[in-house]
């Protein structure tokens, strides 16, 4: 209980420099001083009142002796440190799904993202003969690629454009058939216990054919590009006219390769919105392991 009421205590500290973080942009912006602009990162702006800092310090450094007071009593209370659980290979744990993670989501950069490709993603391509096309979302790992595509796949005017969504991680290793048993049941069939791809892209074709379709591959490297070109793309076509494909890749070649008619680079958060992404994150973890 004791250590619940510390995390709160952190909480609230953390809430507290938001606020006056937020009130100095707010005062920074309604003056052309030059001695009213914020620092580089705009929740560490705060910190230039010396009294403020002086506030915070003291409340932090009271927490972290409340902290260092429960670690030694950790024998007391029959704490011990969970062992170390080996890690498994990294392509399991790389593996995604169409789901939001609510504390994933930071900042006004991702809703114009999403606004745009779903904008791109709704609108007629006028001249375009192909039933399916291509729309790519690049950058450099773990900078937020499927979490926009997250945001795309689950916005609500995909779900009134499309007959069906289907989700798909590639990922660098990728085995054919599971893939094709993946879209397959995302548009509602049953692969069955068949392996065969002679059997299993007749299935898929005849559950997408003349259905208006959304398609996300996520994460596709250029050693899983033919997962494409190769296999899908075929059955794939059966799909109504105005049918899309999203890719996220890493690798431009990949866009390129896969014929694109459009792609968008997600670029790096702002310093505010790191910060804010960092806090949810530090303190969903630290809650996650206490409770």
């Amino acid at each position: 209980m004791q250590l619940k009421d510390v995390m709160y205590d952190a909480d609230d500290v953390i809430d507290l420099c938001q606020t006056k973080a937020k009130e100095r942009r707010l005062a920074s912006s309604s003056s052309y001083s030059s001695s009213n602009a914020s620092c580089g990162c705009p929740l560490l702006s705060c910190f230039r009142n010396p009294f403020f800092a002086h506030e915070i310090g003291s409340k932090i450094k009271e927490i972290n002796s409340r902290l260092e007071r429960i670690a030694k009593r950790k024998a007391d209370l029959g704490l011990t440190k969970s062992p170390i659980i080996p890690r498994v290979d990294s392509i399991i744990h790389r593996k995604t799904d169409h789901l939001i993670v609510v504390d994933d989501i930071v900042g006004e950069k991702i809703e114009e993202d999403t606004e745009m490709l779903v904008s791109w993603l709704t609108e007629e391509e006028k001249g375009v003969r192909e039933n399916v096309c291509v729309v790519a979302i690049l950058g450099m790992g773990g900078i937020g690629k499927s979490t926009l595509a997250k945001k795309i796949f689950n916005d609500p005017r995909i779900e009134d454009e499309f007959q069906l969504k289907i989700w798909v991680c590639v990922s660098k290793e990728v085995k054919g058939e599971e893939v094709l048993k993946c879209v397959i049941r995302g548009a509602g069939g049953e692969p069955g216990y068949t392996n065969e791809r002679s059997e299993l892209v007749p299935i898929l074709e005849r559950h997408v054919n003349g259905k208006k379709f959304f398609l996300v591959l996520d994460d596709v490297w250029a050693e899983s590009r033919a997962v494409w070109d190769g296999l899908l793309r075929a059955p794939m076509s059966s799909g109504a006219h105005g049918s899309r494909l999203l890719v996220t890749s890493r690798d431009e070649r990949v866009a390129n390769g896969m014929r694109a008619t459009k792609s968008h680079r997600v670029e790096k958060l702002s310093d505010e919105d790191g910060w804010s992404l960092l806090i949810k994150q530090v303190f969903l973890k630290t809650k996650m392991v206490l409770f």
